[in-house]
């Protein structure tokens, strides 16, 4: 059965995104092989062909080179339905600039190739209908915790512009296999694997290629039992996964990461539904804790509770001690 062109249908779905100045030069169906990991360079040839991968300005042919910072579009149909029951998002605080959410784990942020309805954003629209708010940056679908977005662009940009200076402060909460006895300053260079492995969403570190990344990693627990250790991550930068590839090389993977864990065949088979035992977790062991930024000469900070399915993990740690971290004193 031939696959619907979804240029200018009514009911397809339009994802626009810029092309990173970092790899600027590199061919639109290499591009878009690269952008979504699972395409084959055939089927990445095929959407430009019929025109649902495009250039803003108009339609590419295959050996089109992007330069960086070029803006694009990807059509495609939805490929999932309203669901009965909308995802549970606990709204920690509101005004009249900005929400701030405790994203539920198994929740993509942006509408994907898989998901359109079971998305933040579609979550937004639903429940502000007359103003949606606009997610300021990004949490892995796995990942929980806290999220921001912004309710005009005015604020979104004051936002965004706060990240890409290093202005906003973050703190994550990890569970990692080991015992990390001392605090660390991680800062491998992280590029993406692109061809150079079977998964080319990974992040590998790169000396040569990779753009500066530096986090900062500090333990708070350790369990002698399942020897596994709580820690703090405090990324000073913002690459794709870095909380994730900087604590595999260390030698301290984050439980249930299905790529940074088990590694790139066990990812490969899980994303073609032939895996069926899950590494330790059903979900990778990651939560956004905390988040304080500045806006119009006021400061803020939220924090997201630490989730029940990762509690679960550590039984051994006492309720003084869970009550230290949710309070930021552990």
């Amino acid at each position: 059965m031939t696959k619907p062109i979804a240029f200018k249908n009514p009911h397809a779905v339009v994802q626009t995104w810029q092309v990173p100045f970092f790899i600027g030069g590199i061919r639109a169906d290499q591009y878009l092989c690269l952008k979504i990991g699972r395409l084959s360079r055939t089927s990445a040839q095929k959407l430009i062909e019929t025109g649902d991968f495009r250039a803003q300005h108009g339609p590419l042919k295959s050996s089109r080179r992007f330069f960086g910072g070029e803006f694009v579009e990807l059509w495609h149909m939805p490929p999932d339905i309203v669901p009965d029951n909308p995802p549970k998002v606990e709204v920690i605080f509101e005004n009249n600039d900005f929400v701030v959410i405790n994203k539920p784990s198994d929740l993509v942020i942006h509408p994907t190739a898989k998901y359109l309805y079971h998305t933040l954003t579609y979550w937004f629209s639903q429940k502000y209908p007359l103003n949606t708010p606009h997610p300021c940056h990004r949490l892995d679908r796995e990942t929980s915790g806290v999220m921001l977005a912004a309710n005009n662009s005015k604020v979104q940009g004051q936002i965004k512009t706060a990240f890409m200076k290093g202005e906003v402060e973050k703190t994550y909460l990890a569970i990692v296999q080991g015992e990390l006895k001392n605090s660390l300053d991680i800062k491998w260079p992280l590029a993406l694997q692109g061809n150079r492995g079977l998964v080319r969403i990974r992040m590998i570190r790169d000396d040569e290629n990779g753009l500066p990344s530096q986090t900062l990693v500090r333990p708070l627990y350790f369990d002698p039992i399942s020897q596994l250790s709580l820690v703090e991550c405090r990324p000073k930068t913002g690459r794709q996964h870095q909380i994730r590839a900087h604590l595999s090389i260390e030698g301290f993977p984050i439980i249930g990461d299905k790529l940074y864990f088990m590694g790139d065949e066990y990812f490969d088979d899980f994303t073609k539904h032939k895996a069926i035992k899950y590494p330790g977790h059903f979900r990778q062991a990651l939560h956004a804790h905390t988040i304080a930024f500045k806006l119009f000469d006021k400061n803020y900070s939220f924090t997201a509770p630490f989730p029940p399915d990762l509690k679960k993990l550590l039984p051994f740690m006492t309720d003084a001690q869970w009550d230290l971290l949710a309070t930021n004193q552990l």
